[in-house]
């Protein structure tokens, strides 16, 4: 989704491509090369983006990285109805919230952030007893799995009272009416 989304941003040298990837991705999970241009090549075999060549900066011409008609209906297909784990793991869900701009429409926009919205309403369960039980983060006794346990729900609020005034804002540029949540 990053390649796809970036280069709908505009065209890009491989090597500028993999470094704005990185930069949004990759202080979690490294780019190889040995992923990223292996994926190049089957977004470029499925006619998501072609390659030409521009003249280089200094000397020698690139080869600029170009989304086609495709690869913007398919990145718009990603963003409209992502996988799972673009809405329940942070890193996946950051990187589709860099693109989500690129699907037009807001009542769209808007679903998709209510998918969000909804996965944070359940509550997180992150320790268990030995039974399997979950321990309620005031019974932890350990300072460093409470604190995980505040940082956890204070940035889950925040993102909830963004996601709940962006849904809104969205839906009013969409005409569509939705009732007020109640709390929070």
């Amino acid at each position: 989704m990053a390649i796809l989304g970036f280069l709908r941003d505009f065209p890009l040298h491989g090597y500028d491509l993999k470094n704005r990837v990185a930069s949004l991705a990759g202080h979690v999970r490294p780019v190889a090369d040995g992923t990223l241009y292996p994926t190049i090549k089957k977004l470029e075999d499925a006619q998501c983006l072609t390659r030409r060549t521009a003249p280089g900066s200094v000397a020698a011409p690139r080869h600029m990285l170009e989304i086609t008609q495709t690869g913007t209906d398919q990145l718009r297909r990603w963003l409209r109805d992502p996988e799972p784990g673009f809405i329940t793991d942070d890193n996946k869900w950051y990187v589709l919230l860099a693109f989500l701009h690129h699907l037009e429409n807001p009542r769209e926009q808007a679903l998709v952030l209510t998918r969000r919205r909804e996965f944070l309403d359940q509550p997180a369960q992150l320790f268990f007893d030995a039974n399997g039980t979950p321990i309620p983060p005031e019974q932890l006794d350990s300072p460093f799995r409470k604190g995980l346990m505040q940082i956890h729900r204070s940035t889950n609020l925040t993102e909830i009272e963004w996601l709940d005034r962006q849904v809104a804002d969205l839906n009013r540029k969409a005409g569509y009416a939705v009732r007020q949540r109640s709390g929070g």
